[in-house]
């Protein structure tokens, strides 16, 4: 009986933990881990890899509040243009003209933190693949 009373106090723990946990709405900081990337330089020639297979950090801060994407130990940024949502996802995009025109757009799952994303630039462009989590 006490192992029993045990199970159904770490259960509640369990639950009450994820009643509580930050959401992935954007209403905080995130922080999202790219897992594999497609990159893509022309129409026929694609190719798997990671982020450092596109000079992108492993890691990026994503803070729809600060309207700013980071994470880059060069400090590089990049600013979010648009943010909507839709269907349980959040929709964040932007664009960096200093960069000879790139666009870019990340969909979230809001209730698994799922992530994928594009940037498109002139010749080519990159998909990624990844999860975010809560974080400052």
């Amino acid at each position: 009986m006490r192992a029993l009373g045990s199970i159904a106090f770490g259960l509640m723990i369990i639950v009450a933990v994820s009643a509580t946990a930050a959401p992935l709405d954007g209403s905080v900081p995130m922080l999202c881990a790219i897992e594999t990337v497609m990159a893509c330089n022309d129409p026929t020639i694609c190719v798997r890899g990671t982020a450092a297979t596109v000079n992108f950090p492993p890691t990026l801060k994503v803070d729809v509040g600060g309207r700013l994407v980071s994470g880059a130990a060069t400090g590089r940024t990049a600013k979010i243009t648009s943010v909507g949502h839709g269907g349980g996802r959040l929709l964040v995009s932007g664009e960096e003209m200093g960069i000879a025109g790139i666009a870019w757009n990340v969909v979230i799952v809001e209730a698994s933190g799922a992530m994928s994303g594009a940037v498109l630039g002139h010749g080519g462009g990159f998909l990624m693949f990844g999860a975010c989590t809560p974080g400052s």
